[in-house]
């Protein structure tokens, strides 16, 4: 696996289309004490932190709940645009408009790195109220109002690193979690592990603690932070022209403002904002809220894919331009990363964008006198152990990890493969071009040389060609697949100093039928689904 992005991660050099080592600089390399590839040898115990609160780079108009949803829209343009019109200008402008946050103060001891480059992305709605007036501004019209800035809305994104999936989990405001030791910086004073609310880790120690207190709780990795404010949200609404929900009865409610029919309808607006904070009047409280806002993102991801979005540029760039201002990041987050989205989300449709809701066990249970959420540690545990495999919703339980070795499915002969001899040994990389070619991969050009001194030899490909990839891979024992978005239908292999040789390989011809999943898991929903269909 190469090296990561993220908070803590730094760049390899770009692959040029050739797959020589290209001159595109990466994102500058963080300090050591932030890099979590550091040796994590014993585990030691969890150090005491300092965390500094950082201050919205915005008047405080933010908020709650519904501002996650202007991310999806980011994500989605951006690939598109980034593939139909190769937007690097763009994506350069794009990136000037992200606010970013510095120095949120990460500290060592932190969960391992994922398996193929999945990449797990944080988003957090902070309502930020701290002197808006009640049902002024961008509060809505609504008559619910209180003082103090939480994260009220808290989605883990994880983008799979062989597919073309992103899971969106969210975890309700008032779950009840240990929240890990840190230090107040107003005071200096450690302030010991102790339970709260997850929402209320931002609050106490803004981004970072709450990033330490996700992955504390999940023993995921956390690569980058996204804090998204409403008024992007609103003003992304108002360019889509409005997005299409569906509620089963009549929704009134003097709390959030909401005013709504029943049935199939298009809102925006303050109804917009209303339909996705709504949580007095429903049954199950947050639970129904955050499906209500799970909805609500499918019907942008629907919108923003949709011909009518794909193909007005004015739109889309209005989309797009809206939406990153609107968004506060980690400093590591720059332009190659979104490069990477765009090529990541090139091939996504609604389908892709799974929906998740952390298990548990009470929606109305009661810690320390308030009223929480109480989780269900060992389905939790399920979860988060598919997202540390990378292994998406409905794979068995028994699937392999880490390197397939699954049945192959793509013959040798549909098989494209550039051969570079990353060894340095004379001869290597046209022994391995002659082998390859004998057992009939299409091999593409002549062996070239890229460095000298690689031991292993790696098999590179596109998000599309895993399963290309698999079957080259067994081909030569020992080899290693690794994601490379940059690349296109053709596989680069870097033969290494332990090249051997090339061995036939069995294929079945065809994909092998996905096991139905087990009648304990929950069902699959994603952002195709029609909610007026249920």
């Amino acid at each position: 696996m190469g090296s990561r992005d993220g908070i803590t991660g730094g760049d390899e050099p770009a692959r040029s289309s050739d797959g020589s080592s290209g001159g595109v600089p990466g994102p500058s390399a963080l300090p050591p004490h932030l890099d979590p590839r550091r040796a994590r040898g014993g585990v030691p115990p969890r150090a005491t932190r300092s965390v500094s609160v950082v201050p919205a780079s915005r008047p405080p108009r933010r908020r709650r709940t519904a501002r996650v949803l202007s991310w999806i829209a980011v994500v989605s343009s951006v690939a598109i645009l980034a593939s139909a019109v190769g937007g690097y200008l763009l994506l350069n402008h794009y990136d000037s408009n992200l606010n970013k946050i510095e120095g949120l103060g990460l500290g060592e001891d932190r969960p391992e790195d994922l398996p193929r480059d999945a990449k797990n992305i944080l988003i957090v709605g902070s309502d930020g109220r701290g002197d808006l007036e009640a049902g002024e501004g961008p509060q809505g019209v609504g008559e619910e109002f209180v003082t103090g800035q939480r994260s009220d809305t808290i989605i883990l994104a994880h983008l799979y690193g062989d597919a073309d999936q992103a899971q969106l989990i969210s975890f309700p405001r008032d779950s009840w979690v240990e929240i890990p030791d840190y230090t107040d910086p107003t005071t200096g004073e450690v302030v010991p592990a102790h339970e709260g609310k997850i929402n209320s880790a931002f609050f106490e120690g803004g981004p970072a603690l709450l990033i330490d207190t996700v992955e504390n709780l999940t023993d995921v990795y956390v690569d980058h932070y996204m804090q998204v404010d409403f008024e992007g949200f609103q003003a992304i609404v108002e360019r889509l022209d409005g997005v299409e929900v569906c509620l089963s009865e009549p929704a009134k409610d003097s709390f959030s403002g909401i005013d709504l029919d029943a049935g199939r309808q298009t809102i925006k607006g303050d109804q917009a904002l209303a339909f996705v904070r709504q949580r007095m009047g429903l049954p199950n409280g947050d639970i129904d809220r955050i499906r209500r806002q799970q909805q609500f993102i499918g019907a942008i991801v629907r919108k923003v894919l949709s011909a009518g979005t794909l193909l007005n540029p004015l739109r889309l760039n209005g989309v797009i331009s809206d939406a990153t201002q609107s968004l506060q990041v980690d400093d590591s987050l720059g332009i190659g990363d979104l490069q990477d989205l765009a090529l990541r989300f090139r091939n996504f449709d609604a389908g892709g964008v799974i929906f998740s809701t952390v298990p548990i066990t009470d929606a109305d249970g009661r810690r320390a006198g308030q009223s929480v959420v109480l989780l269900d540690q060992a389905a939790l545990e399920v979860l988060f152990d598919g997202i540390r495999r990378d292994v998406p919703p409905g794979t068995p339980d028994d699937a392999p990890t880490a390197e397939p070795t699954e049945t192959l499915i793509v013959a040798p002969s549909a098989v494209r493969v550039r051969v570079y001899n990353g060894a340095g040994v004379s001869g290597l990389g046209r022994q391995a071009y002659d082998d390859l070619e004998r057992l009939g991969f299409q091999l593409v050009g002549e062996p070239g040389n890229r460095g000298s001194g690689q031991t292993m030899t790696t098999v590179f490909h596109s998000p599309d060609r895993a399963d290309s990839a698999r079957t080259l891979a067994a081909a030569i024992p020992g080899a290693t697949t690794e994601l490379d978005p940059a690349l296109d239908r053709t596989l680069d292999l870097v033969v290494g100093e332990s090249y051997d040789g090339a061995q036939e390989v069995t294929v079945t011809g065809s994909a092998p039928v996905e096991p139905a999943s087990p009648p304990a898991s929950p069902p699959v929903v994603t952002a195709a689904e029609d909610p007026c269909a249920v």
